[in-house]
């Protein structure tokens, strides 16, 4: 499947049909048999991994390789996008919920091994990536496996870098009065707008790091308080989430929050608590992607950072050196207009392609497994007394 045009045509009926099947958080086990079919199509061995009530992770197996490539067949809810599981097409556009977050990839990775049988290829798909990350952290990692690369849209730039982040949900408190004399109470909106602002000031968000650009790493994405105009609101309750740069000292950015809350007065419970973390610019996977992107896009394409937590945390974590990579924008992922170019996804399945032929010559071991980033990893580990629900085990 050399022609473009080709590998274009399978690359959207493979995405057609993962689009249109509805794969929201916990339904992940609609698309195994067609994903099952698929693999076992062109010679991979599939076995199903059991994770606990979110379901499976299917993991297939083609040869011997020491490189994983691994995504997750979650995606967002609906919510709003006006024709979800229908997969349009506008010129060199593709449409659709989680068509590159993350079923376009899929199609690419899926084109890809089926145009070349005689490659080896490991390939983990995962569940509840969008929600709790279950999946890649109960994962159970195959045998051989020396690194991984993660589908991601980073744009068709490697990732090496991932920011850590912390959800939360506050509530700040007021005192009610009637709503002509706003004055004679305290208006907990007002005061949770003033806490939101400070929190954007903390000096770990203002850190710098030269694979991210400066943009704002706070989001309120709830904010719920008052009746009506008529009385002052006497409690607001918001939840966010925040960016930590690599290089920012994890247990210290933990406590600027908790100590900006008890400067409001606000009560807060912390969810999600992942570490950045970053790979050393000499490891092999990242070598070995680099020149994959060159060699089958004729360019390179500089390192970027990956703002979003992804399954890479989870490898990362257990020993794997491994870089984000994909096609597309990350911006528009979640949203109700997510699309990805066609002619990316091509690029994508080309470097993936040429990425599975040098892998097992670049990959060769050389230094301790996973050392450089998993040190990082550990050194930013959480303690227990202030672990959140949700955060990575001790």
């Amino acid at each position: 499947m050399d022609d473009p045009k080709d590998l274009g045509g399978r690359i959207v009926e493979l995405a057609e049909e993962l689009v249109e099947t509805p794969t929201p958080t916990g339904r992940e086990e609609d698309l195994h048999p067609f994903l099952k079919s698929v693999l076992e199509g062109c010679g991979f061995d599939v076995e199903l991994q059991r994770v606990g009530p979110r379901g499976h992770n299917l993991v297939a197996r083609r040869g011997d390789t020491p490189l994983l490539i691994a995504t997750h067949v979650d995606t967002f809810p609906a919510y709003t996008h006006p024709e979800p599981y229908t997969l349009r097409r506008e010129v060199d556009l593709l449409i659709g919920r989680g068509v590159v977050d993350v079923k376009g990839q899929i199609a690419a990775l899926l084109a890809a091994v089926e145009a070349r049988p005689d490659l080896p290829a490991q390939i983990a798909l995962v569940v509840d990536e969008e929600r709790y990350g279950t999946g890649s952290r109960e994962l159970e990692i195959p045998e051989g496996v020396r690194a991984a690369v993660v589908l991601e849209p980073t744009d068709l730039h490697p990732a090496p870098a991932q920011a850590g982040a912390v959800d939360f949900v506050a509530i700040v408190y007021g005192r009610a009065a009637h709503g002509s004399v706003p004055h004679r109470g305290e208006n907990a909106l007002l005061k949770a707008y003033e806490l939101i602002r400070a929190l954007e000031e903390l000096p770990f968000l203002k850190h710098k790091h030269p694979l991210f650009p400066e943009q704002p790493r706070l989001t309120v994405g709830v904010v719920q308080g008052g009746f009506e105009p008529m009385v002052v609101p006497n409690a607001c309750r918001f939840e966010a989430d925040v960016r930590i740069l690599p290089g920012v000292d994890f247990e210290d950015a933990l406590h600027q929050l908790m100590d900006c809350f008890a400067r409001f007065g606000a009560e807060f419970v912390l969810g999600d608590a992942e570490p950045p973390f970053e790979l050393a610019p000499d490891e092999p996977v990242l070598r070995a992607l680099s020149q994959a992107i060159e060699e089958a896009l004729g360019e390179p394409r500089p390192a970027v950072g990956m703002p979003s937590w992804t399954d890479a945390a989870n490898l990362v974590r257990k020993g794997v050196p491994t870089v984000v990579f994909g096609a597309g924008d990350l911006a528009v992922a979640h949203s109700d207009f997510e699309h990805v170019r066609l002619s990316d996804l091509v690029a994508l399945a080309r470097v993936l392609t040429r990425l599975l032929e040098i892998a097992p010559e670049r990959l060769r071991p050389e230094s301790p497994k996973g050392a450089p980033a998993q040190a990082q990893a550990q050194a930013h580990k959480i303690k227990p007394e202030i672990k959140a629900e949700g955060a990575w085990p001790s």
